[in-house]
């Protein structure tokens, strides 16, 4: 039975409905969160949930995250854009300390922790899905701990970073998570996280079909507003703020999302997609997307903080 919470920012019950989301991604009309916004603070956030041991039935293998890194062959194009937005990832680390050893948590294959390898940082991951981290483990021979981060268990302050990419959003407990970094952050360390930004164009653009929403896995949805402060009760001093990451990706998400609920037929779609992901397409809309990302109303927003 789903579960009935509080809000995790300010504990107040008191919610005004947001909206009733459904499967888009994985194309489930019948499947649907019930997202409220809390009256105190703002937060947005899924109420009834599914509980920690009902969640894991909208991550089937079909979960594209997953089939996207076990069975996806890349062409040479989209490999170069991949390596570029782990370039572009490694650098919010990497500008603000030198080499020590970072924690991924929800590292999939290992793609960033290559990265920041490559950048002379020793690496540690954690991964829920079995199959993605013994992939990590075979192809890289990287250091991936199965399971969530509490059950890792790791020591107190032994990371100088740790990073959520695209992570929070799906966790139960936010501050709970946020307050086990903190305690396995050595003093001065940084926690990088990504999540989808509610006070985003995007967001505002595409309503309920916006892709920050992937009911029901994202239990809560933040702005800069009330991330930072989940972080600062935790916590956390907020260095840095940005939006200029993802936005192509995610608008072109939001338009199969709005897509699969009009019923387009599969030529449409394909026809579409085809569109968006031409190269020629992404560079002429290119500036219609630089504008968002420096003003804070990109769909991605990266918050930065220091232990």
């Amino acid at each position: 039975m789903p579960e009935s919470v509080a809000c995790n920012l300010c504990g107040s019950d008191r919610s005004r409905p947001y909206g009733v989301i459904p499967d888009l991604l994985l194309d489930r009309p019948d499947v649907c969160a019930t997202l409220v916004q809390c009256t105190e603070c703002g937060l947005v956030y899924q109420n009834p949930r599914p509980t920690p041991e009902e969640i894991g039935a909208h991550y089937p293998p079909e979960y594209e995250p997953y089939t996207d890194i076990t069975q996806g062959k890349r062409s040479w194009l989209l490999q170069r854009a991949i390596n570029y937005g782990i370039q572009k990832r490694c650098r919010f680390i990497t500008r603000h300390r030198p080499p020590g050893r970072l924690l991924d948590i929800g590292c999939a294959a290992g793609t960033f922790m290559l990265g920041m390898a490559q950048n002379g940082w020793e690496t540690v991951g954690v991964e829920l899905s079995q199959d993605v981290a013994a992939l990590a483990r075979s192809r890289h021979g990287l250091n991936v701990y199965t399971g969530t981060l509490e059950q890792a268990r790791f020591e107190d302050e032994s990371f100088d970073a740790v990073t959520m990419w695209d992570v929070l959003e799906h966790v139960h407990d936010p501050a709970a998570t946020l307050r086990e970094i903190r305690r396995i952050l050595r003093p001065g360390g940084l926690l990088l996280v990504r999540v989808p930004n509610l006070a985003s164009w995007d967001a505002r653009l595409f309503s309920e079909y916006w892709a920050g929403l992937d009911a029901p896995r994202h239990l809560y949805v933040f702005t800069p507003g009330t991330l930072s402060r989940l972080m600062g009760r935790a916590g956390f001093q907020v260095i840095d703020e940005s939006t200029n990451i993802g936005g192509y990706p995610t608008f072109a998400l939001s338009v199969r999302f709005r897509m699969t609920a009009n019923r387009a037929t599969a030529e449409q779609a394909y026809r579409t997609t085809r569109l968006l992901y031409h190269p020629a397409t992404r560079l002429a809309s290119a500036p219609f997307f630089f504008l968002p990302s420096m003003t804070g109303r990109g769909p991605l927003l990266v918050t930065t903080a220091r232990k």
